[in-house]
């Protein structure tokens, strides 16, 4: 459409040029051109930015009104009255039209103001300086010249259009690539309109007509360049603050008319009407503009206030201290809870590096990670007391951002939380009463060993009877003598712990003949009269000892193995060593391996169920299966024995489907009896875990997931992408638990990134604690958005213990033992009828 429009309008001109054609007739034509390709362009904008439009309907009514003028200019000649002036009125509308619509076109562009407010500014921007120049115009030439009518109309009218395109190209020309192009083009128009009045008005000859229509036909080229329909062209970045303050838009128009004024006045003496009259305008302009402007000010000065108050609130109620960072990593400003949080003046750090604030140690760590964009790092920062504490940096490089041009780094002091942290480590490492090793310590301290050792586990006969006699207090005072004993006898590189209410273990270093030696010496301490409390226990001691290689992971069961068969020998027994005897344990486990894979199909599995309660209301909101292996020549085998079989065998998919078939057939049996719904948790061993059908085989069971609970204990190592799969299970509806904490070692860390609904606590964890210490890790729990229920309550100080400190939910032979369905139905009833 371009190539033919040019095509007919050149070829129209030069039909012209060599005289084939009247002037007027070859204006006429390429008008038409020109309008027929506008309407074209306009009928398919409809997708497109809205400078499109008026544009296209500007350059139609700038063909048509050239397409006119010309008709006249040709066929003003041959009219019957040849007095006829030559009709200058045609032009001079379509210059109205076609600066009218041109420069709403203008406005639209990108870079523009955002409101219309800010157009009309514009728009009085470039009418006042089109008013001023044809006021300097009109003093210097005009008023001499004598022009008048249609010609003083249309000069006025270029003047107001040309200042304004010009206003409207500036602004536009930092942020849309083609806006000089476009603008050129429509001043093109403006200028060459005005020629044809001119021409047509003072009656010249229609060769001037050929003057006026090339930049006719080449202006609509500029201005109205194609893009492809509904893809305007994107806007580049700008980093213009949207006024021209740089530019002096009105001054020097402003001096030129008082210089203009000056001499015309010394030359003529007085002002003639036009002249006061564009006087009078263009001050009224100005004034106008200066009002809008000074109106946008206050406005924009309201919002900057609101935006600071704002601001200013934000970080005031902060609890994290925010610093702003120039490149070279320097304090440029922080927020005014630096002093409240970490005691730090402006004085002591602004002007000064951050690093000379972190740890020495720390700096080259912090250093690269700020250097290399980290978003969040850890380190020890001095506060104004010069006191190192724990800080988390949240880093926002926003040197990008005209209005902060700054790296912001957001700083919490996490010492509170890294102190309790390092608190449930160490208690989840170690015994609460006799602050040894734990089991779970111990395993981690035997899988890292790399040169053989000996593992001795010592048991107290006897505990249960001093409980029972002289009161627990007795024997926990018993248990923390043995433990003070044992560390006073190690010599270095030996380590001990406690395994369970009554054993204990020591690992040395040294061979076979060194560890019975140990043993023995140990045994005599251990067996020892225990004068504490004012009353005087005595216990008898028994040891078992297995050697330990680097990758073994049975010394300890081997160890506790040969510990049962020194106290099935009787009491005053040296060590025993673990041997073949001993194997016997070891048959049982492979006599699961062999009869594990069939017993789905002989029908050898039932369910154990548990009920959980809601403190301190006593009503059962939840159950807890439990899967048992019956099998002839085993007896009951516990989930504990088989589960990690069959998860070695690969059988876990199968157990799981089959565990929530008939959990969901039983809870539906329980909900006749117990009225309202209750929820059940099952425990998902760490192979079904990290099966890739587990999330699948949860919602093909049909079993609802708004009632059941996936428990769980942290697999080692922990799944790679334990977080993905566990909330996969919150998303399909069901709840997640995490089961065991407190005896095996959890890290608040792992508790903040697991997306988890209940975390099981083991009485084991409270054992002997006061209520502060369990309501501490219930609030902590809570903080975390996690439920605490208490697993194996067994008396009532228990329970006074865990219900003082805020926990709801508790289960353990307290309320009702692991039963059968038939016997937990009775329960739920009887629990039914007495509320």
């Amino acid at each position: 459409m371009l190539l033919v429009s040019v095509t007919l309008s050149a070829a129209a001109l030069a039909a012209a040029l060599a005289g084939i054609i009247p002037a007027g007739l070859a204006l006429a034509v390429a008008g038409l051109v020109a309008a027929a390709r506008a309407a074209t362009l306009l009928l398919r904008r409809d997708g497109a930015a809205c400078w499109h439009r008026p544009v296209s309907a500007g350059l139609g009514f700038c063909g048509v009104s050239t397409a006119a003028a010309g008709l006249a200019a040709w066929l003003a000649p041959h009219a019957m009255l040849t007095d006829v002036p030559l009709p200058a009125e045609l032009p001079l509308i379509g210059l109205f039209f076609v600066a009218g619509t041109l420069l709403i076109g203008l406005f639209h562009l990108p870079g523009q103001a955002a409101t219309y407010v800010g157009r009309i500014r514009r728009l009085l921007d470039g009418a006042g300086i089109g008013v001023i120049l044809f006021f300097i115009a009109w003093l210097v030439v005009f008023e001499a010249a004598g022009l008048k009518g249609a010609a003083l109309t249309a000069v006025l009218v270029a003047s107001v259009a040309v200042g304004s395109a010009v206003v409207g190209t500036m602004r536009a020309a930092p942020i849309q690539p083609g806006a000089v192009l476009r603008g050129a083009g429509i001043l093109v128009m403006i200028i060459a309109q005005t020629a044809l009045v001119l021409i047509l008005d003072y009656h010249l000859d229609q060769a001037w007509l050929l003057v006026a229509g090339v930049p006719l036909v080449a202006g609509p080229l500029l201005a109205g360049r194609e893009l492809p329909p509904g893809q305007p062209e994107p806007p580049a970045a700008t980093t213009t603050d949207g006024s021209f303050a740089r530019y002096p838009l009105l001054a020097l128009p402003l001096a030129g008319a008082l210089v203009a004024a000056a001499y015309h006045l010394v030359v003529a003496g007085h002002f003639d009407p036009v002249s006061a009259v564009l006087a009078i305008v263009g001050v009224v302009i100005i004034a106008v503009r200066e009002a809008l402007a000074v109106a946008d000010v206050r406005q924009y000065a309201r919002w900057l206030a609101e935006r600071e108050a704002r601001f200013r609130a934000l970080v005031a109620g902060s609890a994290d201290v925010t610093m702003m960072l120039d490149d070279t990593l320097v304090v440029r400003w922080q927020s005014p809870a630096a002093a409240r949080r970490l005691g730090l003046a402006d004085a002591d750090v602004l002007g000064h590096p951050l690093l000379d604030r972190v740890h020495p140690d720390e700096t080259d760590a912090v250093e690269t990670a700020l250097t290399s964009g980290d978003t969040l790092i850890e380190a020890r920062f001095g506060d104004g007391f010069g006191v190192w504490r724990e800080t988390e940096w949240s880093v926002s490089d926003q040197r990008a951002d005209p209005s902060v041009r700054a790296v912001v780094v957001h700083v919490r002091d996490i010492s509170q939380r890294r102190q309790l942290e390092h608190a449930l480590a160490q208690a989840a490492r170690s015994d609460h009463l006799t602050g040894l090793a734990n089991r779970t310590e111990l395993r981690r301290l035997l899988a890292d060993r790399t040169a053989p050792c000996v593992l001795v586990v010592l048991g107290l006969d006897g505990l249960t009877s001093v409980n029972q006699l002289r009161g627990h207090e007795v024997g926990d005072a018993v248990l923390v003598e043995a433990a003070r004993r044992l560390r006073a006898a190690l010599s270095p590189g030996e380590q001990a712990a406690r395994l369970t209410s009554d054993q204990f273990a020591v690992l040395t270093a040294g061979g076979a003949v060194h560890a019975q030696m140990t043993a023995s010496r140990l045994l005599t301490l251990l067996s020892d009269p225990y004068p504490v409390l004012g009353v005087s226990s005595h216990l008898s001691a028994s040891a078992g000892l297995a050697e330990h290689a680097p990758g073994d992971t049975d010394a300890l069961s081997r160890a506790e193995l040969a510990l049962q068969r020194s106290r099935q020998l009787g009491p005053a027994q040296p060590p025993q060593w673990y041997d073949e005897a001993t194997a016997t344990l070891l048959r049982r486990r492979l006599t699961i391996e062999q009869d594990l894979p069939g017993a789905l199909t002989r029908g050898e599995l039932d369910l154990l169920f548990q009920p959980v309660v809601e403190l301190p209301s006593g009503r059962v909101v939840g159950l807890e299966a439990t899967p048992r292996w019956r099998r002839a020549g085993l007896g009951p085998v516990p989930d504990t024995e088989f589960l990690p079989v069959a998860d070695q065998l690969g059988l876990h998919h199968d157990l799981g489907t089959w565990l929530l078939a008939a959990a969901g057939r039983q809870l539906s049996n329980f909900a006749a009896v117990q009225g309202p719904p209750l929820w059940l948790a099952l425990t998902v061993s760490p192979a079904l875990l990290a099966a890739d059908g587990f999330v699948d085989l949860l919602a093909a069971t049909g079993f609802p997931p708004s009632r059941l609970v996936v428990q769980f204990t942290v697999p080692e190592p922990a799944l790679p992408d334990l977080v993905d799969r566990l909330t996969a299970v919150r998303t399909l509806g069901a709840r997640v638990s995490l089961d065991g904490f407190g005896v095996q070692a959890t890290s608040l860390s792992l508790l903040r990134r697991l997306p988890l609904d209940l975390v099981r606590v083991d009485r084991r964890t409270f054992a002997g604690a006061e209520t502060p210490v369990v309501a501490a890790v219930v609030n902590l729990a809570r903080q975390l958005g996690v439920e605490v229920a208490v697993n194996d309550v067994r008396d009532d100080q228990e329970l006074t213990t865990i219900t003082a400190a805020g926990c709801r939910l508790a289960q353990g032979s307290l309320f009702c033992a692991t039963s059968v369905p038939e016997r937990l139905e009775a329960y739920l009833d009887a629990q039914r009828t007495t509320r």
